[in-house]
């Protein structure tokens, strides 16, 4: 997966110019007379809600392994959000649903790290309306439900994007949202 400010030019290969255009600073291949976006790419989350706790996944890869976050992933080519985000669930936390039992209560555009942004699409759905056994896979370490004061009192963290991605760092807040949607 790419989507990282782009240097050269994906129809020739040639370096792309930072020129300025009527609405800011584009990216432009002087050889293919093209314009060369630097796009979002789209990922989703699912928030899995039990009463008062939510599901989250601990990272196991890269440089964010051992912060926690709600289970999710990147959109497949040809797979609707709704089933990256059922199949994303199962890879990681072995709790299968059925796609059109998820609810989409979000959606923003997120810096995940430096220059890679993301369409951000967050469903929600119930543990009742999830099937299997809780049980960290793919690229999760682990996988609970938590209370927001077992979290908050215990020395993990969320991923430092969490707040970018649902417009604030509170988990009582993101379980009411969720909540909400699917009530």
């Amino acid at each position: 997966m790419v989507n990282f400010p782009p240097e050269f030019c994906p129809y020739c290969g040639t370096e792309v110019e930072l020129t300025t255009h009527d609405e800011g600073t584009v990216r432009f291949c002087g050889s293919c007379d093209q314009y060369v976006f630097h796009n979002p790419v789209p990922g989703t989350g699912i928030v899995v809600v039990d009463d008062d706790r939510i599901l989250l996944v601990e990272r196991a890869v890269g440089e964010t392994a051992g912060d926690w976050m709600v289970p999710g992933g990147h959109v497949e080519l040809g797979e609707h959000p709704h089933e990256t985000a059922a199949r994303e669930l199962c890879e990681e936390t072995g709790l299968a649903v059925a796609p059109g039992d998820l609810t989409l209560f979000e959606a923003r555009t997120a810096e995940t790290q430096p220059g890679k942004e993301v369409v951000s699409l967050e469903y929600a759905v119930r543990r009742s309306a999830t099937t299997g056994e809780l049980d960290a896979a793919d690229d999760a370490a682990d996988a609970r439900f938590w209370t927001p004061e077992g979290f908050a009192n215990s020395d993990e963290s969320l991923r430092a994007n969490h707040e970018d991605r649902f417009g604030h760092s509170q988990l009582d807040s993101l379980i009411a949202a969720a909540n909400w949607a699917i009530r």
